[in-house]
Protein backbone atom coordinates (compact mmCIF):
# COMPACT_ATOMS: atom_id res chain seq x y z
CA UNK A 1 0.00 0.00 0.00
CA UNK A 2 2.75 2.70 0.80
CA UNK A 3 4.03 1.74 -2.58
CA UNK A 4 0.94 3.22 -3.94
CA UNK A 5 0.84 5.96 -1.96
CA UNK A 6 4.28 7.07 -3.12
CA UNK A 7 3.48 6.08 -6.73
CA UNK A 8 0.57 8.93 -6.48
CA UNK A 9 2.58 10.96 -4.95
CA UNK A 10 5.44 11.03 -7.78
CA UNK A 11 2.76 11.54 -10.28
CA UNK A 12 1.15 14.67 -8.87
CA UNK A 13 4.75 16.19 -8.14
CA UNK A 14 5.52 15.20 -11.71
CA UNK A 15 1.80 16.61 -12.39
CA UNK A 16 2.18 20.07 -11.25
CA UNK A 17 6.23 20.28 -12.42
CA UNK A 18 4.95 20.25 -15.91
CA UNK A 19 1.63 22.44 -15.07
CA UNK A 20 4.64 24.81 -14.01
CA UNK A 21 6.71 24.67 -16.99
CA UNK A 22 4.05 25.25 -19.36
CA UNK A 23 2.65 27.92 -17.26
CA UNK A 24 5.96 29.55 -17.50
CA UNK A 25 5.78 28.99 -21.45
CA UNK A 26 1.99 30.94 -21.12
CA UNK A 27 0.87 27.45 -22.23
CA UNK A 28 -2.08 25.31 -20.72
CA UNK A 29 -2.50 21.91 -21.30
CA UNK A 30 -5.92 20.45 -22.35
CA UNK A 31 -8.50 18.46 -19.88
CA UNK A 32 -7.88 15.67 -22.87
CA UNK A 33 -4.07 16.20 -22.37
CA UNK A 34 -3.55 16.22 -18.76
CA UNK A 35 -5.86 12.56 -18.81
CA UNK A 36 -4.06 10.88 -21.06
CA UNK A 37 -0.41 12.16 -19.47
CA UNK A 38 -1.92 10.97 -16.02
CA UNK A 39 -2.80 7.43 -17.79
CA UNK A 40 1.22 7.35 -19.26
CA UNK A 41 2.77 8.56 -15.73
CA UNK A 42 0.47 5.22 -14.22
CA UNK A 43 1.94 3.38 -16.50
CA UNK A 44 -2.14 2.43 -18.19
CA UNK A 45 -0.94 3.16 -21.61
CA UNK A 46 2.98 3.58 -23.64
CA UNK A 47 4.01 7.03 -24.21
CA UNK A 48 3.65 5.96 -28.45
CA UNK A 49 -0.24 5.63 -27.36
CA UNK A 50 -0.03 8.98 -25.54
CA UNK A 51 1.36 10.87 -28.15
CA UNK A 52 -0.89 9.21 -30.64
CA UNK A 53 -4.25 10.03 -28.58
CA UNK A 54 -3.08 13.53 -27.79
CA UNK A 55 -2.62 14.44 -31.59
CA UNK A 56 -5.43 12.31 -32.62
CA UNK A 57 -7.85 14.88 -30.41
CA UNK A 58 -5.65 17.94 -31.20
CA UNK A 59 -4.18 17.87 -34.66
CA UNK A 60 -5.17 20.07 -37.31
CA UNK A 61 -8.11 18.65 -39.23
CA UNK A 62 -7.55 20.78 -42.36
CA UNK A 63 -6.77 18.92 -45.54
CA UNK A 64 -8.63 15.70 -44.42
Amino acid sequence: MKNRASNNTKTKRVIESVGASLAFENLKPSKHAQAVGKQYLEDKISSRDAVDKVKEKHASRFGR
